[in-house]
């Protein structure tokens, strides 16, 4: 699996996800409370080593539509992003492929979690927030394997 589709694998594995839907979409949320989309937004080159190893970073932004009739709800929409901000720190080691090579994900971060997208016409429909989350991973070359 290369990183994007390992990362959704990996989110699809978080409780609050597994519990409700069990599926991360790509690129985009459904409208229906409780959705998830993982959208892919770059792939930059840290380091390269004389080898052909490579440290490589990918980042996302994860869009998330829940209920948010009211605090209780919005207070638990923001708690469940918190839970998986530090839910996925623990999630290192998985394998990734890329067409150079395999290695391994050393390390998942999260930040700016947040209200993103608010209904205007009728309150009762669902909120949209997004977090970017980033992804450090190596990988090793086929060439010095």
């Amino acid at each position: 699996m290369n990183v994007i589709e390992r990362t959704r694998e990996i989110l699809g594995r978080f409780p609050l996800i597994a519990e409700v839907c069990n599926v991360v979409h790509v690129d985009f949320a459904d409208p229906e409370p409780t959705s998830y989309g993982l959208s892919s937004v770059d792939d930059t080159l840290l380091s390269e080593s004389i080898l052909g190893g490579q440290v490589r970073q990918h980042t996302f932004l994860l869009y998330t539509t829940y209920s948010g009739i009211n605090d209780y709800e919005r207070l638990h929409n923001a708690s469940a992003l918190l839970e998986l901000s530090h839910w996925l720190l623990h999630q290192t080691g998985a394998e990734v492929t890329t067409d150079t090579g395999s290695g391994r994900i050393e390390r998942i971060t999260a930040e700016n979690g947040m209200l993103y997208a608010v209904p205007q016409d009728n309150i009762e429909d669902a909120v949209q927030y997004q977090m970017k989350i980033i992804v450090k991973y190596t990988v090793e070359s086929e060439e010095s394997a």
